[in-house]
Formats: C-alpha cells, sequence, structure tokens
C-alpha cells in the first residue's frame, strides 16, 4: 500500500510518498520499495503520484509515465488539467503497450477476481447460518441450503452493481461489457464452474451479467484499480492546481477512468492539503480525532439516543401497546434530527479548532516548508504502520519529496536512487534538459 500527500499554498505545492509497496507471491505477502512520485515533464512544472496498482495490465506505471514524458517532449498546455486529458489520450489506443490479447487476458483475470469475491461472500453467509463449509454433497438437505444461500448471495450481487453508476460516456459505451464477455464467454462458464459449480439457471444468467456489470458500471475493483495524482501548473495558470484520477484496466483498446476531483489553489482559497491511499493518521491529525473513532461515536451515541427513547415510553405504566407506539412515532424523529443536528455542530467545531487553524498555518509556508510538513505526514503513516501490532507496515521506506512553484519548477527535495550517484554521473543530465536549456531545474531527474 501506499502513503501519499499533497501539500500546496500560492508559493507552489509539495508532492511526498512513501517507498513501501506490497506484492503476494505464494500467498504470502513480500514488502519491497518502489518509485511512486515522478516528473511529467521535463520541461515544464508538472509532478505525478502513483497509488494502489504500481502497474497498468502488467506494465509498471514508472515504464507507462516515462515514456509518455518521452512522447510529450516540451509540449505545454495552458491548464493542468490538459496534462491528464492528454495522458488519458497516450493510453487509449496503444496496442503496442496493450497488445488486445493482454486486454483480453486482464478482462478474464478480472472477472475471475469478481466471482471469487462472490464465492467468499457465499461462504461467509453459509458460516453465519451456523453451518459449516465442509459439508458433503452427498447430504441433499445441506446442498439444497447452500445453493439458496448461494443464489441469494449473486442475486444479491447482481442486484447492488445494476443500482451503481453507469461508466462515464468518455471511456466508453455500455456495448464493450456484451462485447468482451461474448468473446470471453467460454472462460466465463468455466469460472462459473469452478466457483458456483451447483449454480444453475437464473444464477448463471445473474454471473454472465455481472461479468458484463464489472467492465460497464462506473465502480472499479480495488484489485485492478490504479490512482494518479496530477499537480502543477499550466502555462496560463499562476497558482498550483491538482486532480486526482482513477483507473481501471483497458477494454476494447480504451482506458477506464474516473476524474474524482479537481482542487485549486485560488485568491479566496490559500491553502490545501489532502492524503491519499492510507490516510487514517494524516486525517487524524488535519481533524484532531480518528475518522474510524469518531464514526463509532456518533453512531453509539444515536443508538443510545434512539433506545433511549424507546425503554422510558416503553416503561410508562398502565398504557396500551397502541398508545406507546403512537408516542414513540411522535418522539424518534426528532430526536434522530436532533442528534444528526449535534454531529453537524460537533464536525462544525473539529473543522474550526483544529483543520482550519493547520490550514491558516499552511498558507503563508515557504516552499522548504511545504516540503517539510508533506515528508512530515508520510512519515506519521509510516510510525503509525510501524507501532501497530494488528497491521503490516505496509507504509514506509525511504520517502520522495518534491516541490513544484511557477519559477523554479519541479525540484527534488528527497529522492532516493537504486544506484550510487557517484558512479553513475553520465545518467545525470546526459541527453536530457540542461538547467540552461530547462529553467524548471529537471535535469537530475531520471
Amino acid at each position: 500500500m501506499t502513503s501519499e500527500v499533497v501539500v500546496m499554498n500560492r508559493f507552489g505545492v509539495a508532492l511526498a510518498s512513501d517507498s513501501a509497496a506490497t506484492v503476494y507471491v505464494g500467498g504470502r505477502v513480500k514488502f519491497y520499495h518502489a518509485d511512486k512520485l515522478f516528473m511529467l515533464s521535463h520541461f515544464h512544472p508538472v509532478g505525478v503520484m502513483v497509488y494502489n496498482n504500481s502497474s497498468l495490465l502488467g506494465v509498471p506505471w514508472e515504464t507507462i509515465l516515462k515514456m509518455f514524458r518521452a512522447q510529450l517532449a516540451d509540449k505545454c498546455f495552458d491548464t493542468l488539467e490538459e496534462y491528464g486529458t492528454e495522458l488519458i489520450k497516450y493510453l487509449n489506443g496503444n496496442t503496442a503497450l496493450f497488445p488486445e490479447a493482454v486486454q483480453q487476458q486482464y478482462y478474464c483475470h478480472l472477472v475471475e477476481t469478481l466471482f471469487k469475491g462472490i464465492k467468499d461472500g457465499v461462504d461467509n453467509a453459509w458460516i453465519e447460518r451456523g453451518s459449516s463449509t465442509a459439508w458433503s454433497r452427498d447430504d441433499e438437505d445441506a446442498a439444497s441450503e447452500y445453493k439458496s444461500v448461494q443464489a441469494n448471495v449473486i442475486q444479491e450481487s447482481l442486484k447492488e452493481w445494476r443500482q451503481k453508476q453507469d461508466v462515464s460516456a468518455d471511456c466508453f459505451g455500455l456495448e464493450v461489457g456484451a462485447e468482451l464477455a461474448g468473446m470471453a464467454s467460454g472462460k466465463i462458464s468455466d469460472l462459473v464452474a469452478k466457483y458456483f459449480p451447483s449454480a444453475d439457471g437464473a444464477d448463471v444468467v445473474a454471473l454472465n451479467e455481472l461479468a458484463r456489470l464489472v467492465v460497464t458500471k462506473q465502480e472499479i475493483l480495488t484489485e485492478s484499480l490504479s490512482g494518479l495524482v496530477i499537480a502543477g501548473y499550466g502555462k496560463a495558470q499562476h497558482f498550483p492546481v491538482m486532480q486526482e484520477y482513477t483507473l481501471g484496466e483497458i477494454f476494447k483498446s480504451r482506458l477506464k477512468y474516473k476524474l474524482e476531483r479537481t482542487e485549486a489553489i485560488t485568491s479566496k482559497r490559500p491553502s490545501f492539503i489532502r492524503p491519499f491511499a492510507q490516510s487514517e493518521m494524516v486525517d487524524t491529525f488535519l481533524n484532531g480525532v480518528s475518522p474510524a473513532f469518531e464514526y463509532e461515536a456518533y453512531k453509539e451515541i444515536y443508538e443510545v439516543v434512539m433506545a433511549s427513547a424507546e425503554q422510558i415510553i416503553d416503561g410508562i405504566p398502565r398504557m396500551s401497546k397502541k398508545a406507546k407506539q403512537a408516542y414513540l412515532d411522535k418522539v424518534v424523529p426528532p430526536s434522530g434530527e436532533a442528534v444528526l443536528a449535534a454531529v453537524r455542530r460537533l464536525r462544525d467545531l473539529r473543522k474550526r479548532k483544529h483543520l482550519k487553524p493547520v490550514l491558516q498555518s499552511i498558507e503563508f509556508l515557504p516552499k522548504n516548508e511545504l516540503a517539510h510538513v508533506a515528508s512530515s505526514l508520510v512519515n506519521l503513516s509510516s510510525f503509525q504502520k510501524r507501532m501497530s501490532i494488528s497491521e503490516d507496515e505496509t507504509v514506509g521506506g525511504p520517502i520522495d519529496v518534491a516541490v513544484i512553484s511557477k519559477g523554479d519548477g519541479f525540484v527534488w527535495i528527497d529522492r532516493k536512487h537504486y544506484f550510487k550517484r557517484e558512479l553513475n554521473r553520465h545518467f545525470f543530465g546526459h541527453g536530457k534538459p540542461t538547467p540552461d536549456q530547462n529553467r524548471n531545474g529537471a535535469a537530475d531527474d531520471e
């Protein structure tokens, strides 16, 4: 996993990323260091960070971004947003990087991931009934009961996926899912038989529809999701801008993606800070309370208030059940509204007392302090993972930090190399823009 942070004010934008990466090998988790922060242009003030998946259809994001950067050369755009659009254009139709056979292979893998998740849901539902997964298929009653549980989970999954929002028309048409499912019908049938051997009729039809919906719905499975954070300046922009994209896979040579947000520094919004991927500790620092604890606290308060109202009314002597229910119908709605109003006040207090002072401080920080804040917040997430007994150290390793400003461009503050600088002097500046050619100081980037 990953911890990344963007911190912006009128002076520039700081990007910080840890190096920890995980991979599953033979059912075991392996940790290693990876690059997640890159220059997006050698000539212009734009950077990019990657989180979640380190590759797209098996091609490392590092390779993709550096090939895109080479193709981009000295081309510039008036706005930061256009760099993201250009990157998506580069990925679409790029059969040299993503051959059609590979696209089909990863589509089948995506369907298998979906089916496996549903199968796990079936097994969990079966166990929750007090049953054992080790039942014999010769036991007709158990087999029939398991099939009923399986049907319920499959149909519920189909209902949930049908309700999800359709993929953006900018990606591809809804017919793409049907085309892919038709081309892979044999493989899908094999997967149905592998994970749901007792499925038939409506369940098989539902699973085939799910194989289409996993493409045409905006939802992106975590296993195939890549996050991209692009930040910097367009030629016509004097304050920094940040965009976050979530990307799926490539289907029929078209990228499945969603623009999650665009954040910009303006005269009315002088500072901004946002964590990505594993953000619990950063959110805790910014808000003064753990998001998970805050949710549980509000939930507990709501349940206590609702239960208290019922207990008080139920304890009134010599009152009929009908009269008690009438009182409940009058008391419960305003009690719920009162709790929600209190929650809103507490959240407003949290913002005024914790988040607002931090943002006010960031507003005036010089570029080197922006970098320090971003790096410290990533370090905070790393420290929390290290001190947690119940969690893997999925954040850690050297922290890469860069600052991008309008005048100085992309500047590395901290950066790891997999080789010794003194042994590879030919690498720095060779075949790349020199400081004289590039006012943004990009000569030392690989």
